[in-house]
């Protein structure tokens, strides 16, 4: 899905039916900004992990990579992989689950 293909999503909601997309779109932006600066620029608390959780639908981490030894597979050649963060994404229980039941319905209908 593409961003403007959320914000048309979003936009035919009943209850948002007096709500501009223009106003959507920006919702949208501030949100994706404030997780950006919020993984960007919060200091981790030694012990605790970065994260944002949503209930219901999964929990973003980010998570260190030390630095490592690596391989250029065009020219065999030996790097080193600089250290970096990466952000993980576990699913909650409810989006696991909602995504096997559409999955194993779709099975059942292909038989």
């Amino acid at each position: 899905m593409t961003k403007p293909e959320l914000i048309e999503k979003i936009a035919k909601h009943a209850e948002l039916s007096e709500v501009k997309k223009k106003d959507i779109a920006h919702v949208v932006e501030i949100f994706f900004k404030e997780m950006e600066e919020y993984f960007v620029k919060t200091k981790p608390v030694k012990g605790k992990d970065l994260k944002f959780s949503w209930p219901g639908f999964g929990t973003f981490k980010r998570k260190h990579r030390d630095a490592k030894k690596g391989r250029n597979p065009k020219t065999k050649a030996e790097i080193t992989i600089p250290a970096h963060y990466t952000i993980s994404f576990t699913p909650g229980t409810h989006f696991k689950t909602s995504m096997n039941e559409s999955l194993s319905s779709a099975k059942k209908g292909k038989k």
